[in-house]
């Protein structure tokens, strides 16, 4: 897990897995629901999600972290877990691409310094 590169950890179905929303994926989940991704995390926070919502999530986490998982196998994992703490995992997934960079990742503190150095004429 790399919480730099917006990946989370999270048990799902029989082990601790990793998941990450990349561009692609934000899009795929809006093209797979038919909504914004902003309606989406909003029926997760209300607490009027479907279960397809909860699975479109979870898979394209599960792909964007490199996962190879079918949306059936996902499916399996979501009963196996619960829908309860899937959904959970669902919004904590959704949750990773509203924060923004991590102000003490790395890459920030490179920028930081870099934006207090006096440049250099030659």
């Amino acid at each position: 897990m790399n919480k730099y590169k917006g990946e989370i950890s999270r048990k799902f179905g029989d082990k601790e897995r990793t998941f990450r929303l990349t561009f692609d994926n934000i899009v795929q989940i809006e093209h797979r629901t038919g909504r914004s991704v902003m309606d989406v995390a909003r029926s997760i926070a209300e607490q009027k999600f479907s279960l397809g919502d909860i699975a479109i999530i979870l898979h394209e986490g599960l792909l964007g972290a490199k996962g190879k998982y079918t949306h059936v196998a996902v499916g399996d994992m979501i009963l196996q877990t619960g829908l309860t703490t899937s959904a959970v995992t669902a919004g904590e997934v959704l949750g990773t691409i509203f924060a923004g960079e991590d102000e003490d990742s790395p890459k920030a503190e490179v920028e930081n310094q870099e934006a207090i150095t006096p440049s250099k004429t030659i």
